[in-house]
């Protein structure tokens, strides 16, 4: 998404505020957070006041060699209710390959108008490490997979019904996967002679994959 012209020209006069928000699908549903101390509802979806959340800077390259992999990181906040009490309900959540998305929203410095939100980084969420840290106490780090790696990667998932829901939910791509098979199609101009009566034109059966 390009910038339009009134939030790039509040970026060149160095008076746009800029707020982070990201936006987690998980399989219970869908959270947003927003870095700044009032809720915003966008898109349909109300974003709450989370503190801060960082983002690692987000990986380079272009079409399918880009990584485009990404962290976020959480470090408990008392004051907040984010105790490690709190944070490590995480994994009570269906959180591994749910999409996550992470945007800047544009305000007006003087109305506070929300302009504009960018997207910066999409991907998919892998795993989540915990550590206590000497300085910030109990840290979440969410290591996200960027979309590039969905044109790359090689694993060893086999593609079904089950599996598709977990990423699409509601998607039936695969509902007739297992059901493809070979058969035998005879094609062309059939001879009136037993011998070749079953054969094609060329003398040999024209086969096919019929799904």
């Amino acid at each position: 998404m390009s910038l339009s012209p009134e939030v790039r020209a509040l970026y060149d006069e160095g008076r746009i505020s800029t707020r982070q928000m990201i936006r987690f699908q998980f399989g219970s549903g869908i959270y947003g957070f927003i870095a700044r101390s009032e809720p915003l509802t966008w898109s349909g979806v109300e974003y709450k006041p989370f503190g801060l959340i960082e983002v690692s800077d987000l990986g380079s390259g272009s079409g399918t060699t880009a990584d485009g992999s990404f962290t976020l990181t959480l470090a408990e906040s008392p004051d907040d209710g984010l105790t490690p009490a709190v944070l490590v309900q995480i994994e009570n959540e269906d959180y591994r390959d749910r999409p996550v998305r992470v945007m800047d929203a544009h305000f007006h410095p003087q109305t506070g108008e929300l302009l504009q939100v960018e997207t910066v980084a999409r991907g998919y969420l892998d795993v989540i490490e915990h550590a206590i840290d000497p300085d910030l106490g109990y840290v979440l780090t969410a290591r996200c997979e960027g979309r590039q790696l969905d044109y790359s990667r090689k694993n060893g998932r086999v593609r079904s019904t089950a599996d598709q829901q977990r990423r699409a939910p509601g998607d039936k791509f695969f509902e007739h996967a297992g059901k493809a098979g070979r058969v035998e199609i005879f094609w062309g101009r059939k001879d009136s002679s037993a011998s070749t009566s079953r054969r094609g034109l060329l003398g040999e059966p024209f086969k096919s994959l019929v799904r």
